[in-house]
């Protein structure tokens, strides 16, 4: 599911664009996702479309002459207190996907940092977690500035592969 944890393995750049997703995306984000994360297809589609459609979020995709390599969100997300424990209300960048083959390249790194200019607009903190057991996800947001807040919080809905996940948050520098 993750990538192989590898932090001294570094791949050759790849000449990648990253730019908003539109409709026309929507099925091979969705392939991407099933590939990833099993499912139906059609599901996946659904979800995305969501996002797409929401003004508050964020969709896009990563081609590599004209194919989707991969994709990410952000958006705002807001949780029911009755079931959250101890995450807020904000402004959070929400998965990255990048298909297997095309790893190491920096897709990842293009991803968080189109979604970041784009929550930078909006907030000087922006959120993120994910599952511990996801360690080159994890390094991939420290460097874009990401710290650990804690590995003790429930967000509703979401179950992490091992069942720890990591809440991290970035102030930007105009950040109180």
């Amino acid at each position: 599911m993750f990538a192989v944890y590898e932090p001294d393995v570094v791949g050759r750049p790849l000449a990648v664009t990253v730019r908003p997703a539109e409709v026309t995306d929507l099925d091979a984000c969705a392939a991407l996702a099933q590939q990833r994360n099993g499912g139906e297809s059609d599901t996946w589609r659904s979800r995305l479309s969501v996002e797409l459609d929401d003004p508050e979020r964020l969709l896009v995709v990563a081609e590599i002459d004209g194919i989707v390599v991969g994709h990410a969100g952000a958006g705002w997300l807001s949780f029911d207190p009755e079931l959250a424990d101890n995450v807020k209300p904000g402004w959070y960048l929400t998965g990255v996907l990048v298909d297997p083959a095309m790893r190491r390249g920096g897709i990842g790194s293009a991803l968080v940092q189109a979604r970041l200019n784009w929550l930078d607009a909006r907030t000087d903190c922006s959120w993120y977690f994910a599952s511990a057991a996801n360690q080159p996800s994890v390094d991939l947001h420290r460097r874009f500035g990401f710290r650990e807040v804690t590995r003790k919080f429930t967000v509703p809905g979401v179950e992490f592969t091992g069942g720890v996940g990591v809440l991290s948050v970035r102030f930007t520098a105009g950040a109180r």
